[in-house]
């Protein structure tokens, strides 16, 4: 879904907790993301899914200040998508 303003402020929120805000061409986001992963003892495992959140994240945040309609419920059930697989391991 997207939030937009007159100040030129656009807001993405996307499952996981994920709030996208593009204000005067400057990003940022929130993500509850890293709750919704498992959390491994091997610290390899652990390691490998901190960098797809990272890599996840990064990526919004490109398309985003790209100028990239992240409304569009591709996104959202990419994101779904993502997370499953991870979950499922």
């Amino acid at each position: 879904m997207e939030i937009a303003d007159m100040n030129n402020t656009r807001e993405f929120l996307l499952p996981f907790g994920i709030d996208l805000r593009v204000e005067d061409g400057i990003v940022s986001i929130e993500s509850d993301l890293p709750k919704a992963l498992p959390s491994f003892s091997d610290p390899v495992e652990n390691g490998r899914i901190v960098g797809v959140v990272e890599g996840v994240e990064q990526l919004l945040l490109s398309l985003a200040r790209v100028g990239i309609d992240l409304s569009n419920p591709q996104f959202a059930q990419a994101i779904n998508d993502c997370v499953a697989n991870l979950q499922s391991g």
